[in-house]
């Protein structure tokens, strides 16, 4: 599969600003601007080396010596053993020399990256975004050590429970909790294997509730979504104000913000999706994509297929590189002009105007998703030019679960604009502004949806 998302190093950085309208870089403007920026396309191959014979030798084609390196590697080899003070740890070893071979390339290429059995593991395991658990968020307060639930997961085992906000956890297996630590309680009295129990006692106001909690699959929710009233946005006057024909309340305009292009994602954000339109039935959408670092192309392209229709032409008509009659969301060419395109084909549209919001931290999947909206003249984009991300990045899993990825293919949107460090560029530049409280504003305050609210209701 594809996967659109920014360099390892840059995404370690990224953490969501709150409430689902901003996001805050800690990364530097030096770091964000350093380097290619792509995606990835994720393969399997059943050896760990493709070779070539030549001579009396055998060497990866195109690549270093391999019997001068393997000479070279004992070398070193026999000095650590003869003369290094502590034990080795083997399996240590052989990672950072693998680790070492994909940094060579990161000069060129800051994608390219050596992933061990447990770094892969525990990559898909973020990307799938479920985990094992109660499926509730509980916070220490500093001043009296209790730990209160700050957070039910809906359809949780906690929920189902009868857990609420605001409980303290107060006893859990019988065992008194208040003067232990939070990650204590958690690592080793919470957590636990899929389908074991646990007893708890909560205080609730006055009373103590009992519960039972089963532990099950837990998945986190990753997408904000409802009707700007539902969110506590109201329109303000000098918007309702305006010469406008529009004429839509707080209750007919929809917002959905998601950080990310993964399953979970794609899965809550058309759930959003058909809430927004079929029971909520509203007449305008905002989709939040400020700081979205990207993700899974196919994500991306189902949730494109589920708003556009099937069969826009407008990019492929009379052109036979790609099929006709059908709606293009996206390509990838490689150094050999070889790749693969991307089509609508689920028979579902969403004829309502869309805003995008957009920042320097939006990219990959979220550029290609804007772009291809902005393309087709769906969705006018409201914010900054996005990070500008247009290379693919192939993850290929070797036969011991370890992987590499590096750079293979450029990406293109549907008018054929390859956005390598060009970026999206919005129909409407609004700056949140330069200083942190100035950036950190509720999404009532926030000048890019003030904005987006603007252009909806008064349809300029």
């Amino acid at each position: 599969m594809y996967f659109f998302g920014i360099p390892p190093f840059i995404n370690d950085y990224l953490n969501h600003r709150g409430s689902g309208n901003a996001y805050l870089s800690l990364a530097s403007a030096s770091e964000l601007k350093s380097g290619d920026k792509g995606t990835a396309l994720e393969t399997t191959v059943a050896s760990e080396t493709a070779s070539a014979e030549t001579g009396n030798s055998t060497v990866v084609t195109g690549s270093i010596d391999m019997a001068a390196l393997a000479r070279k590697l004992g070398i070193l080899q026999t000095l650590i053993d003869q003369n290094y003070l502590f034990p080795e740890d083997p399996g240590k070893a052989e990672t950072y020399i693998y680790k070492g071979l994909l940094a060579s390339l990161t000069d060129e290429d800051p994608y390219a990256h050596y992933y061990s059995v447990e770094e892969m593991n525990d990559r898909k395991s973020k990307q799938n975004g479920t985990y094992y658990g109660i499926g509730a968020i509980v916070h220490q307060m500093e001043d009296t050590n209790e730990c209160i639930v700050i957070e039910v997961y809906p359809g949780s085992p906690a929920e189902n429970a009868g857990m609420q906000i605001g409980d303290i956890l107060y006893k859990v297996n019988g065992i008194d909790i208040s003067d232990m630590s939070l990650s204590y309680v958690v690592q080793n009295m919470i957590q636990g294997d899929k389908g074991t129990s646990l007893d708890c006692v909560v205080k609730r106001g006055d009373q103590e509730v009992s519960m039972r909690i089963t532990r099950g699959d837990v998945e986190v929710p990753k997408v904000t979504s409802g009707t700007l009233s539902r969110l506590g946005i109201s329109i303000p006057d000098s918007v309702i104000s305006g010469s406008g024909t529009q004429g839509l309340s707080a209750d007919e305009i929809g917002y959905m913000s998601f950080g990310n292009f993964y399953s979970t994602e794609g899965k809550q954000a058309k759930a959003a999706l058909d809430k927004l339109i079929n029971e909520d039935q509203v007449k305008a959408l905002i989709i939040d994509l400020r700081g979205n670092t990207g993700g899974d192309i196919e994500i991306a392209s189902s949730l494109l297929d589920y708003i556009l229709p099937d069969n826009l032409t407008t990019f492929t008509e009379g052109n036979k590189e790609f099929q006709q009659g059908k709606t293009l969301f996206a390509y990838t060419r490689n150094k050999n002009g070889k790749g693969q395109e991307w089509y609508a084909n689920d028979g579902h549209e969403i004829n309502i105007p869309i805003i995008i919001l957009q920042n320097q931290n939006s990219a990959s999947a979220a550029e290609l998703f804007s772009g291809c909206l902005h393309d087709y003249g769906v969705a006018k984009v409201i914010g900054t030019t996005s990070y500008g991300k247009g290379i693919v990045q192939t993850v290929t899993t070797l036969a011991d679960g370890s992987a590499v990825e590096f750079t293979t293919h450029y990406y293109y949107i549907p008018s054929g604009l390859n956005i390598h460090k060009v970026g999206i560029v919005p129909d409407i530049e609004i700056q949140l502004g330069s200083t942190a409280d100035e950036y950190m504003v509720s999404l009532e305050d926030d000048l890019q949806m003030k904005k987006a609210i603007e252009v909806l209701v008064n349809g300029n």
